[in-house]
């Protein structure tokens, strides 16, 4: 049941982070065309960042979990590749949804709509669980990443961060086209 869930978020948290950079391709399109704050263009960049980290993140996961059970990497390598995971893109997911909350906090005061407030309401509560899950998971995270060897976990990363750069590419072009 667990194993159901978590594929479930993962495929959630995928296709959000791929809507995420299809949106910022919208919205830098729009800008390109009009004058607009700074602080609008960079959420609007902040956007495309997260995209690609958390299309990134699910990627790391899914392909260390793979890789072990087709024996490419032992579980030593799984852990320290879910930990640095964790550590590094968990940070810049915290850190470019920090900006997106901000944005939606401003643009829910401004439009005062029930969809941007929802918005606003959601982009908090998933900073504030994002913040409590890396500071509870922090210190376990870097305990795994003193104690195992990297192995064959960096080059998943890697691996993730060419095909995520790939999609997160197509999906912000694609945006931009239609804006």
């Amino acid at each position: 049941m667990i194993g159901i869930f978590a594929i479930i978020i993962l495929v959630f948290d995928f296709a959000i982070s791929v809507w995420n950079a299809y949106a910022s391709g919208y919205n830098i399109g729009l800008i390109r065309k009009g004058r607009t704050s700074t602080f609008f263009k960079a959420a609007a960049y902040s956007g495309l960042g997260l995209a690609f980290v958390g299309i990134t993140y699910v990627l790391v996961i899914i392909l260390s979990f793979v890789a072990y059970v087709l024996g490419y990497i032992g579980i030593g390598a799984v852990e320290y590749a879910l930990a640095f995971n964790f550590i590094v893109f968990g940070l810049m997911i915290i850190g470019f949804g920090f900006m997106i909350t901000v944005q939606s906090i401003i643009i829910a005061a401004k439009r005062r709509s029930i969809g941007s407030i929802l918005i606003a309401l959601w982009n908090t509560f998933a900073e504030v669980w994002d913040i409590a899950s890396y500071i509870e998971g922090f210190k376990e995270s870097v305990n795994i990443i003193s104690k195992e060897r990297r192995g064959n976990a960096l080059v998943i990363v890697v691996v993730s961060l060419l095909i995520a750069y790939f999609i997160t590419h197509a999906a912000y072009k694609h945006g931009i086209r239609k804006a």
